[in-house]
């Protein structure tokens, strides 16, 4: 008689082998990935509404008549697919991007709590979730400008960029390797806050509801111990919210200067380029409110990957061994 293996779990012991960094850095990878992809379309509609007014400065913006219009519109002209459009380029940056920034926000949180859950609070979280933002963005940030240039350009035979080796090439070429981190600065700016926000959050309410869940039991258990998979969702949502709502001005900002070297007529011969010089712009002609340009599919979109983020990366980590 055959014997049942139906309920045997899967063997996972050849990942002993695996260094535990390598494993660490694979859950953030895949973390990133699986919620990028999940939330491309409402990631691409979300740049479009960020970057459309200044490639159309003295005219009526493309997608000035709401989400709806927008989705319609690339539906229409575009397709289905391209709501994913670029995703490739996105899932090459999200993975080293995600795998570095958790295995760092791990690392520095492990620094600077002394390696014991003990010593670990809002304030230890906030400024590990920062520092794992800022080496994240700076090392995986060229990806993140291409990603960007080849969501935003048009499509057919006289596009600007056919691949990411050829997008690579040709801003080295044309606006030094320098080009490759324009907007460096006003990323940062995003990412160290937002990610500081987000991981203080999600890890804070994690803690709350552990302890809500278990009131008798020591903190070092809780760090042993997987959230629920609702758990992780609602919190990784919540701190997504918060942390983007707080950034989203920024954000506008970085994407408008990432694409100056794409579309540079649109600002005039010996005009100064920067932060500054481009909120002023952006207040001019559109107003505060062209600050939060976008902002209804940008929490569309956060809600979602961030939740699904934190939760793969808790699956992932159990999953892994981690």
């Amino acid at each position: 008689m055959a014997e049942d293996t139906s309920s045997t779990p899967l063997d996972m012991s050849f990942l002993d082998a695996v260094p535990h960094t390598y494993r660490l850095l694979a859950s953030g990878g895949i973390a990133g990935c699986v919620a990028k992809t999940m939330t491309a379309p409402l990631s691409r509609l979300t740049i479009l509404f960020q970057v459309n007014s200044a490639l159309h400065v003295g005219g009526r913006p493309q997608y000035a008549n709401g989400l709806l219009s927008a989705l319609r519109k690339v539906m229409r002209e575009e397709g289905f697919l391209a709501f994913w459009k670029g995703n490739g380029t996105s899932v090459l940056h999200r993975f080293p991007y995600a795998g570095i920034n958790f295995y760092s926000y791990e690392k520095f949180k492990e620094y600077l709590g002394d390696g014991s859950p003990r010593n670990e609070t809002p304030f230890t979280r906030l400024i590990a979730g920062a520092c794992a933002g800022g080496v994240a963005c700076s090392a995986c940030y060229p990806l993140d400008l291409i990603r960007t240039r080849l969501t935003i350009q048009d499509e057919g035979p006289g596009r600007e960029y056919r691949s990411i080796g050829h997008a690579f090439r040709r801003i080295a070429a044309s606006e030094g390797l320098g080009g490759l981190y324009r907007g460096l600065g006003t990323t940062l700016m995003v990412a160290v806050p937002n990610l500081a926000i987000s991981y203080c959050i999600y890890g804070t309410m994690k803690e709350v509801i552990y302890h809500y869940k278990y009131p008798t039991r020591d903190v070092t258990e809780a760090s042993e111990e997987e959230p629920h998979f609702l758990e992780s969702l609602v919190c990784g949502a919540t701190s997504g919210i918060c942390s983007s709502l707080i950034t989203y001005p920024m954000d506008v900002l970085r994407r408008r200067l990432q694409i100056l070297g794409l579309h540079p007529g649109n600002h005039r011969p010996g005009e100064t380029v920067g932060p500054w010089n481009e909120l002023k712009t952006i207040l001019k002609h559109e107003g505060p409110r062209g600050l939060y340009r976008g902002l209804l599919p940008e929490l569309l979109k956060v809600t979602p990957m961030v939740g699904c983020t934190f939760t793969t990366y808790e699956l992932m980590k159990d999953v892994l061994g981690v």
